[in-house]
Order: C-alpha cells, then structure tokens, then sequence
C-alpha cells in the first residue's frame, strides 16, 4: 500500500486547558486511509528523533491516553514527543474501508511519524492498538525501539473474531461484543442514536461494566467518552482485518516487548500468556492483579490514572 506525501499537513493549534495537554498540537496527516488526526506535544521533534507513539483500541480515540498522559505528568515525568493518533475509523480521522487490512493500519501509524519528523519510536498500544503495534514491531524492526502492548488483541481474541460461534465460550464477552457491533452496523445511522440514548438512560455504564474491574469507581467522563467513540462500523471492519492478519508474524519481532493485561480482562484469553512465552519468549509479561480491559486507565482498583511505570511494573 502507497502512503501519500506529507506536504498537505495541516497543523492547528489545541485549546486545551489542561495542564498535562497545553499546548498540543492537532495535526491532519494525509495517508492512503484517507486524513489521520494525531495530537502531538509541543515538544515533538524538539529534542529527539524517537516518538512516543500511541495507539488506542476499537470504541476509542486519542482521548482513551488521557489519563496516563495526565498520570505521567503529575508524576513529574512527562510523556516525551507524544504523537497519539485517532486511527482510521475512529476520534475525528476519516472511515475505515471495508478492505483495509492490519498491514495498511500499521502502515499509516508509522507513515504519520515519520511524516512527524521522526525517525523511529517507542508505541504503546491498547486492544487493537497493541495488536498494531506488534504489526508495526514486525513491519518496522529498524525504527521500533519497544512495544508496550496492554491487553492487545491476541490469539484468544483473535481465535473468536476468526470463529465467533465456535468459539463463544473461549471470551463470550468479545463474541456478544461482536455480535452487537454487526447489529448497530446493520441499523445504519439509528444504531448511533440507540447508543446514545442508552447512555442517556443511563444503561450504557452497566453494560460496559465488564470491561473495568472496578467500574463504580471510574470517573463518569470514561463512560462519556466510550459513548462516544463507540464506531459499530469500525469495530467491525477492524475485527475482520485482525481477523485476517498471521499473528504468527510476531516471533520476528526483536525489539524490547511488554505484554500488560488485567487479570480481570474478558477480552484475553488466559492461554494467551502460554502462546506469548512460546512465540515471543524475549518479552516481558505483567499482569495488572486490579485491572480489567483497561489496564491503563485503572490503577490500584480505582480511577488513578496509571503511569507508564506502573505498566511496565504491574
């Protein structure tokens, strides 16, 4: 796949208020999935070629890296050349095609960085963003320096979107997930409009609730914000590209490798912790004991915005 030429970026200045994101940048990077919306730090390509690289999961967009952002800079150790991106599909970058593939999605995360100025990076990837950045790690074993994969679309995973019905019982929680998203996407636009009246009975909170291993602890903005970055359609088109990839692939991968999981996590199949000490030995695997799917947003069993130590730690 072709990535197109960067002299069309557009930069515009971000009119956050926060302390952790004042002063980030939005920019608009054409690709060959159409305009991808990053949100960069002010000191991007400052001082260092390396990004920190962030990839958010389906039902997600740059938003979902708020509070470990918020988390590292409260901790006096800010994150370094943040570029965190809305992935096709999702936040305000355009549609997902029906035809793209894992490849081509790995393919426009590193485009946009180096379109950026920089020359490799550090990713961090939560569910389908550490599938990516596994993808990327095996795409682009010079420039990918470590991959932190939380709760990654693995081969548990991977097994139900490549045979929901067969597989129910291995994470009936992503199947019924699956299964739902197909029903939204078959409403058209009147399965936006469900979603967001379910939120606004105030259904939508005890639904997701398995996702989070604490949930009445989190911060109401958390379920706003899945609301609204709930993309049926995406989460389709994206499950069936996953569905697609080898994973297999991810043995090449030689660069530093951190698999975090919530041990309360429904969407990881517990042998996915065999399959990695298996095909990828080299990596470290932590399990977050007071975590769902979320690992990055809980902490200690609560709404504490993890730090990025705390991840490579848990």
């Amino acid at each position: 796949m072709q990535t197109l030429p960067t002299s069309s970026i557009r930069y515009t200045a971000s009119d956050s208020r926060d302390p952790a994101t004042l002063g980030f940048t939005r920019v608009i990077v054409p690709t060959a999935l159409g305009d991808v919306v990053a949100h960069v730090n002010p000191n991007a390509a400052a001082h260092s070629t390396t990004a920190t690289l962030l990839l958010h999961g389906a039902a997600g967009s740059w938003t979902t890296w708020l509070p470990l952002i918020r988390g590292a800079h409260a901790s006096g150790k800010p994150l370094n050349n943040v570029v965190a991106l809305d992935l096709p599909g999702w936040g305000d970058s355009g549609t997902l095609s029906r035809s793209a593939s894992v490849e081509d999605m790995a393919a426009v995360a590193a485009h946009v960085a180096r379109a950026l100025g920089f020359t490799n990076w550090s990713i961090m990837g939560h569910s389908l963003g550490g599938h990516l950045a596994l993808a990327i790690a095996v795409r682009e074993p010079e420039r990918t320096i470590s991959v932190t994969a939380i709760s990654a679309t693995g081969p548990g995973a991977l097994t139900v979107l490549r045979h929901p019905v067969r597989s129910f019982a291995t994470l009936p929680w992503l199947a019924g997930m699956l299964g739902a998203m197909r029903f939204l996407t078959a409403l058209g636009p009147a399965g936006d409009v469900l979603v967001r009246t379910l939120h606004r009975l105030k259904v939508l909170a005890p639904l997701s609730s398995p996702l989070f291993a604490s949930p009445r602890s989190l911060d109401a903005s958390i379920i706003d914000s899945l609301a609204n970055e709930i993309r049926p359609q995406a989460f389709v088109r994206a499950a069936e590209a996953a569905a697609r990839y080898d994973e297999r692939a991810w043995s090449s991968i030689r660069c530093t490798v951190t698999i975090v999981r919530g041990k309360r996590d429904v969407f990881v199949s517990p042998s996915d912790d065999a399959w990695f000490a298996e095909n990828l030995p080299s990596a470290k695997q932590r399990i977050a004991a007071r975590a769902g799917h979320f690992a990055h947003i809980e902490s200690a069993g609560n709404s504490t915005p993890a730090r990025p130590t705390e991840l490579a730690t848990a």
